[in-house]
């Protein structure tokens, strides 16, 4: 996909947010490298999901943790910050650098929230791929029950539809994980263990996102309608791509 840009003079390239938002749409996340630059506590306010943080005056020190073969998208708060990292990484030999001109007060999509480490006590346990699948399913297990009682608890029903429906998408996912531990295990597989693992690595009320549900209803009240509902749904579908990433690297 072509992303139009504006060439610098430092070799980096200023995007506007909306085409950042297609730019990252168009490739995987493991193909590329979104980076905050900004401070500790404006990351934790708020940031893009899957972002990588750096902040700008670290970044020379730091670019060791960063791959200079894959493109890099940078932003901050306004545009600033970020265009200079840019510049920077372009300057240290980054061959594909891209610049968020607005930074995430032009972003208009979902965000997470929480310091690096937000969540990551339900995943780091996990000592193997197996550990990793029960751990995501029991998280799905537990929000799956959030919607289910958010639906009981609805002030209409279009509302609790809603949220029967998303809790239907949960089930799914929970099928899905079991699936990959069956084909990446051994024969002979045991589904009703892998299930029992998942709820005993999961601490109780931890749902998808390694949040609890006071936690999301803290950044978002009960939702009242179906707008609020996938509000809510999303900001958890935030956490959690942004939890696993965190995990990844």
């Amino acid at each position: 996909m072509n992303i139009p840009f504006f060439k610098q003079a430092g070799g980096a390239v200023r995007v506007s947010a909306g085409e950042a938002r297609a730019y990252l749409d168009a490739n995987r996340p493991q193909a590329r490298t979104l980076l905050d630059v900004r401070q500790d506590f404006e990351y934790a306010e708020g940031h893009l999901p899957g972002a990588m943080h750096i902040p700008l005056p670290e970044l020379s020190e730091r670019l060791g943790e960063l791959d200079p073969a894959k493109p890099v998208l940078t932003y901050c708060r306004s545009g600033k910050r970020s265009l200079a990292a840019a510049n920077m990484l372009a300057g240290a030999g980054f061959a594909e650098v891209r610049s968020m001109d607005g930074g995430i007060l032009a972003w208009e999509g979902a965000q997470a929230v929480g310091p690096a480490d937000l969540g990551l006590d339900a995943l780091l346990s996990a000592a193997s791929v197996a550990d990793v699948l029960a751990s995501a399913w029991g998280m799905e297990l537990a929000l799956e029950g959030f919607y289910e009682d958010l639906a009981g608890r609805a002030a209409d029903v279009e509302t609790a539809a809603v949220f029967r429906r998303l809790a239907g998408f949960e089930e799914r996912h929970r099928r899905v994980l079991l699936e990959l531990f069956v084909r990446q295990s051994e024969a002979g597989a045991d589904a009703a263990a892998f299930e029992a693992r998942g709820r005993a690595l999961v601490a109780p009320g931890t749902l998808e996102g390694g949040v609890t549900a006071a936690e999301y209803l803290g950044q978002l009240q009960a939702p009242q309608n179906t707008g609020e509902a996938l509000e809510l749904a999303m900001a958890i579908e935030a956490q959690a791509f942004d939890l696993y990433s965190r995990r990844a690297r």
